[in-house]
């Protein structure tokens, strides 16, 4: 698979061509943001943000949208399964653990191919780290933040409820 790190050189310009091969993802994902600069970040591992660094560059990456990210995806998905009719701590956690375990949610960012995307450093990307399920998984959970931060939780929530179907 081919990593795209000639596309972002950092996290705060973005440029025509970064536009042009976000669009593609956006429309994977089913969501077109507002802010594409958020998009931006939540596909920059820390591997990438921290060579950019030592080289004196400043650079965003993905960890704080993860952890937002993953705090949103709980959120809708508890809200979801209760409105499904899970009703007892042990069901809701037992079937929202299935649904955002790292293996679900990598499978999910594979099927938005989220792997080509990735940008991580170059000894990261020789190991092929964006194609790491763990990897994956928590640029999916960054992608969810960055859609909460430029919409906000209704339309995140409407989103993320169509990746898992009716």
């Amino acid at each position: 698979m081919e990593n795209n790190n000639k596309k972002i050189e950092n996290s705060d310009t973005i440029n025509p061509e970064f536009e042009q091969f976000s669009v593609t993802l956006q429309e994977r994902i089913g969501y077109s943001f507002k802010d594409v600069r958020l998009l931006k970040t939540a596909l920059i591992h820390k591997s990438h943000s921290n060579e950019k660094r030592q080289q004196k560059h400043s650079c965003e990456d993905q960890d704080a949208l993860a952890t937002l990210g993953d705090a949103v995806l709980k959120t809708i998905l508890c809200d979801w399964l209760i409105r499904k009719g899970y009703d007892t701590k042990g069901q809701i956690t037992i079937k929202k653990s299935e649904i955002e375990n790292r293996e679900s949610l990598a499978q999910l960012g594979k099927k938005f191919e989220l792997m080509k995307y990735i940008q991580v450093g170059k000894g990261a990307e020789e190991q092929k780290h964006n194609e790491q399920s763990n990897v994956i998984a928590e640029t999916l959970e960054a992608v969810i933040g960055a859609i909460y931060i430029d919409s906000g939780f209704d339309r995140a929530k409407e989103v993320i409820l169509t990746w898992y179907g009716p």
